[in-house]
């Protein structure tokens, strides 16, 4: 392990167009000590593949770089495990193929997880379509060193989520055995299982991550984000313990709207009118909300 170094994981699959942007926005940070892994989730022979090595060559001779080629798709938790496994640095983070980092992300980061000696650290995400106009900010909804519990209602109700924004010590993410192989939720669960093990929990609020979300094969995963709803709430509702009458409608709103938004890019107007029904029922204070966040989403996507 190298002492100070930031390993940044990139996995990518079917997204070529994007993946000099993502790799160079890390290159690009103000802090220098970095390595930065992009894992290939094409599969050997595939078009993508192909496209991948030719892009790739341009950074063959940087020896910050590790490019890993995955024989088969494996899909995005075992790729990014993949990774960890490999990873030298003594913090690990992580970034999607199709968004950046602002340039002082992981300095801002880095410093901030030194100072506190936390074990790991979120930060805010800012969400943009595809022209680079900024739709929204997401917020965490926490203080800057939570407790247990303002960590587990705060995950079941608004999720704090965002990988990109996550920064874990490499020991400490290995030791809680980093995402888990599923198909949907990888990232809700990974949170929940570092809440759980009362890791030294920081916040930064700022948002020093570009995510971008009008590109067509996120809305090709929307079967994969109804699926992913049923885990999570599942999931959630082991923890209505710690939350309130009006908390609980709020977890039942959001998780009725989420597959409402996802149904109507689909098309599916019957069954999404069913489901925003349901959310204004359980709580029309938190449909609007929702509306709120997700209105320049639809705009970009509908």
């Amino acid at each position: 392990m190298d002492k100070g170094k930031v390993s940044v994981i990139i996995p990518t699959y079917k997204r070529c167009q994007f993946i000099e942007r993502a790799i160079d926005s890390v290159l690009n940070q103000t802090y220098k000590n970095i390595e930065v892994i992009v894992v290939d989730d094409n599969g050997d022979g595939t078009p993508d593949r192909l496209k991948m090595l030719d892009i790739m060559k341009k950074y063959e001779s940087d020896p910050r770089i590790l490019y890993i080629r995955n024989p088969q798709n494996l899909g995005g938790a075992l790729a990014r495990n993949i990774g960890i496994e490999v990873a030298n640095g003594e913090f690990i983070t992580f970034l999607d193929d199709d968004d950046v980092y602002l340039p002082t992300k992981i300095e801002v980061q880095y410093n901030e997880m030194v100072k506190n000696d936390w074990d790991v650290s979120i930060m805010d995400g800012a969400t943009y379509n595809s022209e680079g106009r900024l739709l929204s900010i997401k917020k965490q909804k926490i203080s800057e060193k939570p407790t247990y519990k303002e960590l587990i209602v705060a995950h079941v109700m608004y999720h704090l989520t965002n990988t990109n924004t996550f920064m874990y010590k490499a020991d400490c993410l290995k030791k809680i055995g980093a995402f888990d192989d599923i198909s949907a939720g990888q990232e809700y669960m990974l949170m929940l299982k570092t809440i759980n093990a009362k890791l030294k929990f920081g916040y930064i609020p700022q948002a020093l991550v570009a995510c971008y979300i009008s590109d067509n094969n996120r809305i090709s995963t929307s079967e994969k984000k109804l699926k992913a709803q049923k885990i999570i709430l599942k999931e959630k509702k082991k923890y209505f313990k710690y939350l309130t009458q009006p908390q609980k409608r709020h977890v039942l709103c959001r998780h009725h709207g989420v597959v409402f938004y996802v149904l109507l890019k689909r098309r599916k107007f019957v069954s999404a009118l069913s489901h925003a029904f349901f959310a204004f029922l359980y709580s029309p204070k938190s449909a609007l909300e929702l509306y709120s966040e997700y209105k320049g989403k639809l705009r970009a996507n509908i």
